[in-house]
């Protein structure tokens, strides 16, 4: 069965239902997963309890009744909604400012809210550590690509270097055109690639430039989720312990920590 065929034949169904429709289930996750509330890899056609909870996430914010059924009005909101209504923002306009200390367009912001929801970055612990993180990264979102020399390790970004091995560059010109993009700075041609298949778009691969403006906060949301942060801050992580994985190391650890503490003050 299809969404369509729900909305044609005005169906109502147990969204448990999934278990027995792959097909459904498929479009289903298909959708959620662009109104990020599922990951890639919970596009599987196979139910369970992270699909049967992104459902009921967007029943939630759609204002829907009914979270454990699936009939013509939501199965037509699924199909026609590319993104969850603004009343969903997690953080505001003002509240983004006041953190990151500089201005904040709106289509960063779509993007951060869009990223928090995508990667359920939504609890207060989990907020603050991103947001902190990312303000020190971007310094303040006033860097949204690499600043490029090249300086002597940059020059390692292109072929025949390891570091441009290991990074997946391929030609001549790639550590400049795949440099660090968005504000935990995406580097590399394999990791643009793993990044564009994720988020279904090819794009990605013109290079930094174009994910800085397109999707500065969702990049680093990919990263966040790929490296099990929301469940290290669920472990009541410090600063400290953030920034061991973020960074590495604890460079730039005071100014962490004091965005840290700016973002407490609102998402306490």
């Amino acid at each position: 069965m299809k969404l369509e065929n729900i909305i044609q034949q005005n169906l109502t169904q147990s969204i448990d239902s999934l278990k027995d429709d792959r097909e459904l289930c498929l479009e289903i996750q298909t959708r959620l997963q662009t109104l990020g509330l599922l990951p890639s890899n919970g596009v599987d056609g196979i139910y369970g309890p992270q699909t049967k909870q992104a459902f009921e996430q967007f029943k939630q914010q759609t204002h829907e009744g009914e979270p454990d059924t699936i009939g013509a009005g939501s199965a037509k909101t699924l199909l026609e909604l590319n993104t969850l209504p603004a009343g969903n923002n997690l953080i505001s306009n003002n509240q983004a400012e006041s953190i990151y200390g500089h201005s904040i367009t709106d289509q960063q912001l779509a993007d951060l809210n869009s990223c928090l929801n995508r990667f359920e970055i939504n609890t207060h612990p989990r907020i603050r550590h991103f947001l902190s993180q990312t303000a020190h990264e971007s310094g303040g979102l006033k860097f949204m690509t690499e600043i490029w020399g090249p300086t002597v390790e940059q020059q390692q970004y292109d072929p025949p270097h390891a570091k441009a091995k290991e990074l997946g560059n391929i030609a001549v010109g790639d550590g400049f055109k795949y440099r660090g993009a968005g504000v935990i700075q995406l580097t590399g041609r394999s990791n643009y690639q793993a990044f564009a298949n994720f988020i279904h778009d090819p794009d990605v691969m013109e290079g930094a430039n174009y994910v800085s403006i397109k999707y500065p906060f969702t990049s680093a949301g990919f990263w966040w989720h790929n490296n099990n942060m929301n469940a290290l801050c669920d472990r009541g992580a410090n600063v400290e312990e953030i920034t061991r994985r973020v960074n590495g190391g604890l460079n730039g650890l005071s100014d962490r920590e004091a965005y840290y503490a700016k973002a407490l003050k609102i998402f306490a």
